[in-house]
């Protein structure tokens, strides 16, 4: 367990690269496996108004697991980055995202998934919580791969690359197609 690594201050605004050299190193990285899911680890993703205590505020005690950027073009971009956030009885995968639509630019908190609470490895839980939550974003909304990786925290990016190979790769959406699954 990474419980060293808890945070339980305020985050006013999560990490953004300035230049590219503040991106991590990413072209040549080692290539991870997804560790196998957690026994009785449950996902929830994409419809969260069924989310048992949805919260009225920020939340407090969180684990930076990093963040990812798509640039479609320079006026059409996302930054996400995630958290991982334990309830008493549940894990939450927080985004923490940039509203660069609306003056002045805000910072905005959304529960990207959630699961009912098992003990296992703290990153092993997030990589699947991610997992389905790209895969959610990918069906229903057309999401392509990210283009880099902005930040690293509990997930390297051999991590968020083995996620996106899951959730991305053509094997598994041609197997998909071919099953029926909507994309």
């Amino acid at each position: 367990m990474m419980s060293e690594s808890w945070k339980n201050q305020h985050i006013a605004a999560s990490p953004l690269p300035g230049c590219p050299d503040d991106l991590p190193q990413q072209r040549i990285s080692e290539v991870v496996a997804m560790p196998d899911k957690p026994q009785g680890l449950e996902v929830k993703a994409g419809f969260l108004e069924f989310y048992p205590h949805y919260p009225v505020s920020t939340p407090r005690k969180l684990l930076f697991l990093g963040g990812v950027e798509w640039a479609w073009s320079p006026a059409h971009s996302r930054i996400d980055n995630y958290y991982l956030n334990p309830k008493r009885k549940y894990w939450v995968l927080w985004n923490h995202w940039l509203n660069d639509s609306e003056l002045p630019w805000r910072w905005h908190w959304d529960i990207f998934a959630w699961a009912p609470k098992v003990k296992d490895d703290e990153r092993h839980i997030a990589m699947h919580m991610l997992k389905e939550a790209w895969t959610i974003d990918c069906r229903h909304n057309s999401l392509d791969p990210f283009h880099w990786v902005n930040s690293t925290g509990a997930l390297s990016v051999s991590d968020l690359q083995a996620i996106a190979r899951e959730v991305w790769s053509p094997n598994r959406l041609g197997n998909a197609i071919e099953a029926g699954e909507d994309q």
